[in-house]
């Protein structure tokens, strides 16, 4: 497995954690877990997982994917340099465009969906032109062991026409063989979002690529491009069909900046090439890492004895002696001895992991609790204010009502009055009108009361003549007939 990062997120830390993660692998593979634990800051178990899968053949590679991102520092490479990373790919992200709107000589991330309206604007077989050329010069010029994703330009399924795309693919196994650089089988389009005849292109796109690259002698890697762990790894089954498709048995894989071949099956002509170059390793350079002194220390190599596959005089291998036969017997002891010692530190860290999950789950426990009592008593609090509420809003409703029928009782009243009001201004009007009609009848005409008034006035005088001429006259005693 190999873990790579893009050269645009690679700061100067980088190479420093880089060789931390190495060191702690190295130690992990020699079967320090405490010391791997310590130096990766992971805990006992995990370095366990870690030593177990190295121990049983599982290797890791550090790298880092090199493109030409306007976004790098300009000391990038440096960076990379410093990691010492064992490969770097070597991709294609941006091109040099002329925007409709910013002008020439822009950087255009082609493989980013929110610039894929630009294919319309610049034409599939120039982004392929501006791809090739811009892919090649990095290959001849810049450091690297891998090419990456080389059909990244129809992601969007802006594909050119067969016969230019094959003489694309030509011209970069020639560069890539001509340089000692890889081709990469990017699984990645065969399990995101592409619809069943991208896919199809995609895969006879790749198998056409595979036949060529072992008619030239070029090495191929195989790369999910996982952007997070869940997609390690995806969509191999297909591209070991591939390989078998293409009769390709043979894999790179990066080592220390090489590339190591690793065969998928151990075929006959396999193991009888792999026999005829094996080389018996000195000591200090095996895959823990330590040196001769180091490994000496660990009980492993004991430096007052000759090694035992020394030849003898007659070119034979000699027997072992006495001595070094307890001496093995000695180591096997050590061995045996560190073994338990190993087992017990681990079991220890074991129980004690196991009584801080302990105490953290009472924690969480008590914890727990204590928020189901806070809950429970806020519940309760907002219960109490939803009575207060719900009473205040009764009580609310009760005054408001007593209002309302305080204001009607007045209305009624008040209608009562007006009513009665009413009806006695009717009667007095009634009354009123009564009366005068009752005068108007008893009234003489004004005609008749007009003569009357007249003859008044005419007697008058001579009423006034009669009184006094009657005054006048002396008076008489009454007679007893009546006048």
């Amino acid at each position: 497995m190999m873990v790579a990062d893009h050269i645009n997120y690679l700061t100067f830390e980088d190479p420093g954690a880089v060789n931390t993660c190495r060191r702690a692998l190295k130690l992990a593979e020699a079967g320090d877990l405490y010391g791997a634990a310590d130096v990766a800051g992971v805990d006992l178990a995990h370095a366990a997982v870690v030593a177990e899968g190295l121990k049983r053949g599982m290797r890791f590679s550090i790298g880092a994917e090199v493109d030409n991102d306007p976004r790098a520092r300009p000391d990038a490479q440096n960076i990379v340099d410093a990691m010492r990373p064992d490969a770097m790919i070597r991709s294609v992200h941006f091109l040099t465009i002329e925007h409709p709107e910013k002008g020439p000589d822009w950087q255009w991330p082609f493989d980013n969906p929110e610039f894929a309206s630009l294919y319309e604007h610049v034409g599939t077989e120039r982004v392929w032109e501006l791809y090739m050329a811009t892919l090649l010069e990095a290959i001849e010029k810049l450091p690297g062991q891998i090419v990456g994703h080389f059909y990244v330009p129809a992601k969007f399924g802006n594909w050119p026409e067969l016969a230019v795309l094959e003489r694309y693919e030509e011209r970069l196994l020639d560069a890539c063989a001509a340089r000692g650089f890889a081709v990469e089988i990017n699984t990645r389009p065969l399990y995101r979002e592409h619809s069943d005849e991208d896919r199809k292109k995609y895969l006879a796109a790749n198998l056409r690529l595979l036949r060529k690259a072992k008619a030239k002698g070029v090495g191929i890697a195989i790369s999910s491009d996982a952007h997070s762990p869940r997609d390690q790894g995806a969509s191999f089954e297909t591209v070991l069909k591939l390989l078998d498709d293409a009769h390709v048995n043979e894999l790179v894989f990066p080592v220390g900046g090489r590339l190591a071949r690793v065969a998928l099956r151990a075929t006959k002509e396999h193991l009888e090439r792999k026999a005829a170059h094996a080389e018996a390793l000195p000591a200090g350079s095996s895959i823990s890492g330590y040196g001769r002194a180091e490994l000496a220390s660990f009980g492993e190599l004991d430096e007052r004895e000759e090694p035992v596959t020394r030849k003898g005089r007659a070119g034979g291998v000699r027997p072992p002696t006495a001595r070094e036969i307890a001496a093995a017997a000695k180591r096997a002891e050590a061995e045996k001895e560190r073994a338990r010692k190993l087992a017990a530190r681990a079991k220890a860290a074991a129980l004690k992991e196991a009584l801080a999950r302990k105490k953290a789950a009472a924690k969480e426990k008590a914890l727990a609790l204590r928020l189901k009592a806070a809950a429970l008593k806020q519940k309760l609090l907002e219960k109490k204010r939803a009575a207060k509420a719900k009473a205040a809003e009764r009580k609310l409703a009760l005054a408001r009502a007593k209002a309302a029928a305080k204001a009607k009782a007045a209305a009624k009243k008040a209608a009562v009055r007006a009513k009665l009001l009413a009806r006695a201004e009717a009667l007095k009007k009634a009354r009123k009108s009564a009366k005068s009609a009752k005068t108007a009848k008893k009234a003489p005409p004004k005609r008749a009361a007009a003569k009357r008034v007249t003859s008044k006035r005419v007697r008058r005088p001579a009423k006034k003549a009669a009184i006094k001429k009657s005054a006048a006259k002396p008076t008489r005693p009454p007679s007893g007939r009546a006048k």
